[in-house]
């Protein structure tokens, strides 16, 4: 009356050492009862995972009641005892081995989905970016749109936090191209002319899988900020955000990664240690200003006035009749003669400033 298991684990210790080998009694089952609020929390929660993920729950039990659960275990103990919330599944795709870059801040991968991650008009859209080659999500935020200003935003935040990269890796769809559908600026100036001016390479993927590391991650938090989400009762971004942030700092510190062993943190620490980054350090916040910015060309009034969203400012008087707005979104712009050039990527000489 032992179970296969338990047979392979005395047939193991017995050919360890045979003639000292003595077998002993069980003494009956050892498993010890689940805490009643991690019980509770899974009858709660199973109605709004949907789709059905015991990765997220294993997690979950973890982070809310220091309850370590393996994936099979809790999926285990929810077939058994909650049979009825547990909808059958088709089996998913078989993982892919996928390989990286050398050096962390060698690529970063970049992407954004708008997805029904909580009920509202518009979808919100969650923008990610993640380290090839040790797999850290280095930055998460939820957008109420997807445009080159959020975009900016985001890499702003990344880049005063984590260093400069050799290059960013996105795909082909048109906030990254040549227009977008969304702000309907020409985005290929916009987004491409911050990044070479702050010399950032840029790659574009020829296809989703090529890009996979990232695409992964998002099909991981559709499976589980859904379902947080829902049973959090978020509808807002702020709560979402935060919400968010402690999802990325839980995966980074105790995911580990299939293809090299290590954890996120784990990996990036490494390879600091061992010296394999080609980050570059940040640069000044006055240059970040100038480039993660939206560059609009104006044409100057008679009277030396500019309109920019149906309002009028002045502009010091200049001998030209185009010049260039530095514009940041809601907040603030500036007024320069010419846009920087490749040659010199510095601040020009500003004509006017203003807050919005």
């Amino acid at each position: 009356m032992i179970s296969p298991a338990q047979l392979y684990r005395l047939r193991h210790r017995w050919l360890a050492d045979r003639q000292t080998f003595h077998p002993k009694p069980s003494g009956g089952s050892r498993r010890s009862l689940w805490p009643a609020e991690a019980v509770a929390y899974l009858h709660d929660i199973l109605p709004h995972c949907q789709p059905l993920n015991f990765a997220l729950l294993s997690d979950e039990l973890a982070r809310r009641f220091d309850f370590h659960r393996s994936r099979p275990a809790v999926a285990k103990y929810v077939r058994l005892h909650f049979p009825k919330l547990v909808p059958s599944q088709n089996p998913g795709p078989k993982p892919r081995r996928r390989w990286q870059c050398a050096a962390i801040g060698e690529l970063w991968q970049h992407d954004s989905s708008p997805h029904p991650w909580w009920p509202a008009e518009r979808y919100p859209t969650l923008i990610l970016t993640v380290d090839d080659h040790s797999r850290k999500i280095l930055a998460a935020t939820f957008t109420p749109s997807d445009t080159t200003w959020s975009h900016f935003q985001h890499f702003r935040l990344a880049f005063e936090t984590y260093g400069m990269p050799a290059c960013i890796y996105t795909d082909g769809l048109s906030l990254f191209g040549h227009t977008s559908t969304t702000d309907r600026l020409d985005t290929h100036s916009q987004f491409q002319r911050a990044l070479t001016a702050l010399g950032v390479a840029h790659r574009v993927a020829p296809d989703a899988p090529a890009k996979g590391k990232i695409e992964r991650r998002f099909g991981t938090f559709q499976n589980r900020l859904v379902t947080l989400l829902a049973y959090e009762k978020i509808t807002a971004f702020a709560p979402a955000n935060h919400l968010l942030q402690t999802q990325i700092q839980w995966h980074n510190q105790h995911y580990v990664c299939r293809t090299t062993g290590l954890t996120p943190n784990d990996a990036w620490h490494r390879a600091l240690t061992e010296k394999r980054s080609r980050l570059r350090p940040t640069a000044v916040p006055p240059l970040l200003d100038l480039h993660l910015a939206i560059h609009l060309q104006r044409r100057l009034n008679a009277d030396f006035t500019i309109e920019l969203n149906g309002q009028t400012y002045p502009v010091t008087p200049v001998g030209q009749q185009y010049v260039t707005i530095v514009h940041h979104p809601h907040q603030r712009f500036w007024v320069i003669p010419n846009p920087p050039s490749t040659n010199n990527t510095a601040w020009p000489t500003i004509l006017a400033s203003h807050t919005l």
